[in-house]
């Protein structure tokens, strides 16, 4: 077994997870026994705001007294939009990356940015996995789509470096993801292992865009992909596990920082590897950290298989001084015990919530996209019978988006109703049918062929043939008579069919206040401004 003093050394090196809102057992041992440098926190560990800066501050607590030299990173998927961790009632909810791409301001990412970091730090966050760096270019790619700022390389280079920089400015580090870039698969890496087979040069006119400009920009930090990338020397290892992508990173872009994995209990490396094998094939490749967010049997498993890979000089302890120097450095650089340990008024927060709002509602209406509308639809009438038919639970989502929390608790339209009391602010008759792949009943088409207007939401209908079925029968039903398609994630959905789907409209994220900024533009308060950000 190794010593404890080993064990503390080594613990440095990972970043874990855990389930509960309180500080538990299995992470007071993690970070007392194992003497783990980061934690990662999800929504599965948010009750309340009070009780969530408890759980941060707690969390150090147990790090000081147990003799930690510095601080723990405590990170976060505060991507905003469709990925939001922290969210409303307990904070203001913020525009995705997409949003931001439609909306067209690099400005508005870098004040998003800022927005972010400074909310994470009042609850004791000091590292955001953001910014997303994958270029969407697979319009089916069930992974990335909505999370990414759009298709062209230059502009996701230029919001990715303008976030970084927001985040930094508050003392929160940035990581930019999912290095070599995650934009064009159709698969989840959360699910099974996508394949890439671009060549080398198809990767640097795309893919390396981004990640290249946040290098050149002082990123400090950068999260692998759990992607195949044959084309780059032959091999079929995930770009975490594989010493041919890490290379790119260190000598080809020249970055110093840390390389951190995304999450090995991820099907993209445990199906195929393992998680305790996977940890110790990527520190092989030459990152710094693994993630592992789930399990304490798997969490401590690694540790202690590091532990002995070191000792029988599988991997070299100079490799794993020179990871811990890059942790250390990294942390002297954005926390200190008294940062770490400080508790934030609770007044502060709603201040910042209230400075968020009417920072996001004004980038929200700028972002929604009005694709294609016929003559004099706008604005709509606030007297006239009005329909609005949403999807059931059963809806395509990215596992980062779910990230193992229960669908049901995922905001999107059917869960309180509050898309449809958007509508209703304009026109107080409006009427909610929600649908699942069981189809309409008879009464719910009658309603809809009778009404004289109809709101047809989707959530990703290209992944989902029930949506895009029922979509495109109701427009057929109301041949003649306003039907208007809104997307309310992925701008994919009805973003081809002119003929059918005469009115398309596009908010890139399921979100109420994304929604609520379609229904202003829709009946006239505001005028449309938002670019669609993908080729179609």
């Amino acid at each position: 077994m190794p010593s404890s003093e080993q064990r503390h050394a080594v613990g440095q090196l990972f970043a874990v997870g855990f389930h509960g809102t309180v500080v538990n057992q299995h992470i007071t041992s993690l970070i007392r026994d194992y003497g783990v440098g980061a934690i990662v926190l999800f929504k599965r560990n948010i009750e309340s705001a009070s009780q969530f800066q408890s759980l941060c501050l707690g969390l150090q607590r147990v790090a000081k007294d147990a003799g930690h030299s510095q601080p723990l990173f405590v990170g976060i998927d505060q991507e905003n939009g469709l990925v939001t961790r922290i969210s409303p009632p307990i904070a203001a909810q913020l525009p995705g990356p997409m949003s931001l791409g439609a909306a067209g301001s690099v400005e508005s990412a870098y004040q998003v940015a800022k927005a972010t970091g400074e909310t994470l730090r009042h609850f004791g966050i000091n590292m955001n996995y953001a910014p997303v760096g994958d270029v969407n270019n697979e319009p089916l790619n069930p992974v990335i789509g909505v999370r990414s700022p759009g298709d062209d390389p230059l502009r996701v280079a230029q919001f990715a470096v303008e976030c970084a920089k927001g985040l930094r400015e508050t003392r929160v580090a940035p990581c930019i993801k999912h290095f070599p870039g995650h934009g064009d698969t159709a698969v989840d890496s959360h699910y099974g292992l996508p394949v890439i087979s671009k060549t080398r040069a198809e990767l640097e006119s795309t893919e390396l865009v981004p990640f290249r400009k946040a290098v050149m920009g002082g990123i400090e930090m950068v999260m692998t992909a759990h992607i195949s990338l044959p084309g780059l020397g032959g091999s079929d290892l995930p770009a975490t596990l594989s010493s041919e992508a890490i290379k790119i990173l260190r000598q080809d872009l020249q970055f110093q920082g840390v390389i951190m994995t995304d999450c090995l209990e991820m099907d993209g490396i445990r199906s195929g590897y393992g998680t305790v094998e996977g940890s110790i094939l990527a520190f092989k490749a030459g990152v710094d950290n693994v993630m592992i967010c789930h399990t304490y049997e798997v969490q401590t498993a690694a540790i202690d298989r590091l532990c002995q890979a070191i000792e029988s000089r599988e991997i070299s302890q100079s490799q794993v001084d020179a990871s811990v120097k890059r942790l250390r450095d990294l942390k002297n650089k954005f926390t200190n015990w008294d940062t770490a340990l400080e508790a934030h008024p609770a007044a502060d927060l709603a201040t910042l919530n209230k400075k968020n709002e009417a920072l996001a509602s004004g980038i929200y209406r700028n972002a929604a996209t009005i694709v294609r509308s016929q003559p004099d639809l706008i604005p709509l009438s606030r007297t006239s019978s009005t329909v609005f038919v949403s999807p059931g639970i059963n809806v395509p989502t990215s596992g980062a988006a779910s990230s193992g929390e229960e669908l049901q608790k995922t905001r999107v339209p059917w869960v309180s109703g509050a898309f449809g009391d958007a509508l209703r602010k304009h026109n107080s008759s409006v009427v909610d049918i929600r649908f699942t792949d069981s189809k309409l009943s008879h009464d719910e088409w009658k309603q809809v062929e009778e009404a004289d207007t109809v709101i047809f939401a989707t959530r990703n209908a290209r992944e989902s043939q029930y949506q895009r079925d029922l979509g495109l029968e109701a427009a057929k039903r109301r041949a003649g008579k306003t039907f208007i398609s809104v997307a309310t994630c992925n701008p994919y959905d009805f973003i081809d069919d002119e003929d059918e789907v005469k009115n398309f409209a596009v908010v890139y994220e399921p979100t109420l206040e994304a929604f609520a900024a379609v229904t202003d533009i829709l009946y006239g308060e505001v005028l449309a401004k938002g670019q669609l950000p993908v080729a179609h």
